[in-house]
């Protein structure tokens, strides 16, 4: 997505940064630390950084260390409750709410650690262990803040000292410095390696552009993009539509979380199986 510095973009952001400050300051002042540690992956962008698959990979090695593991994500990201449940199985136990970190004070004790899937400018959460995953470098203007750019809120909103931060790419992306992360296509459903594929890529995520360059660069030729609003309810009905028309389509994972089994079922609905590839250094700070 492309943003501009349209006039009424800009006073939308300034709308944004003003109620952003306000909620803040009345509802979300820090609060007595959580005596279980929490990590909280995040990210200055609005949406599309990776949150989600990051925060899986994460809860994984964490369990592959002994660790008994909460996951937190916002009760009104269904689609993304049902990709950590999914992804986790019963190995961790996955929490939706509207608020963290009440959630979080409930649980405490009960885990060894809680990792939150967002969550990075819930300023109540004093002592947590912010991750921030960076596709840009942090904005310092408010008018690089939603709408008039991508993202959510500016550097000087967060203590650095809190924040492990870690450069990503894509397989078309790329970052300032060395990427910490790499996130790309590992694999798609009923694809045949060798065999031409063209398709249309429906997307419901924060980054549709990322998705669809990464599924270009798989080997999929992309031959029209259809793109659905983020935690999008409407998304079966698209696919449907597209599928009654005999098109092949491949979607991501997350997006698959939006469709009954028996839509997934057919031979030309296509899920796209994202990798991520973490850097050693990065995986001796985590864990």
């Amino acid at each position: 997505m492309i943003y501009t510095t349209k006039p009424f973009r800009l006073a939308a952001a300034a709308i944004y940064r003003i109620a952003y400050k306000l909620h803040h300051k009345l509802f979300l002042r820090p609060q007595p630390p959580i005596k279980t540690p929490v990590i909280i992956v995040g990210s200055y962008l609005a949406g599309g950084a990776g949150k989600t698959p990051f925060t899986i990979w994460l809860a994984k090695r964490l369990q592959e260390q002994g660790k008994k593991v909460a996951v937190l994500c916002h009760n009104a990201a269904w689609d993304e409750f049902i990709l950590l449940q999914n992804s986790l199985s019963h190995s961790a136990k996955v929490i939706a709410t509207s608020n963290r970190y009440s959630t979080a004070k409930e649980i405490q004790d009960k885990f060894d650690i809680i990792l939150c899937d967002d969550g990075f400018e819930d300023s109540r959460f004093t002592g947590a262990h912010r991750i921030c995953l960076d596709w840009e470098e942090p904005p310092t203007s408010w008018t690089k803040l939603w709408p008039a750019g991508p993202f959510r809120s500016l550097k000087q909103d967060h203590d650095e000292s809190e924040i492990i931060h870690l450069d990503c790419v894509g397989n078309n992306g790329h970052c300032v410095n060395s990427p910490a992360i790499n996130f790309s296509i590992e694999s798609i459903t009923n694809f045949a390696a060798g065999k031409p594929l063209t398709a249309t890529a429906i997307c419901g995520l924060g980054n549709p552009k990322r998705f669809v360059e990464d599924i270009r660069a798989f080997g999929i030729n992309v031959e029209k993009a259809i793109v659905r609003r983020d935690h999008d309810k409407r998304f079966h009905q698209i696919v449907q539509a597209e599928l009654a028309q005999d098109k092949d389509i491949v979607i991501s994972q997350k997006d698959a979380c939006r469709l009954q089994q028996s839509l997934l079922a057919h031979p030309k609905l296509h899920t796209a199986i994202q990798k991520i590839t973490v850097s050693d250094n990065i995986l001796k700070k985590l864990l």
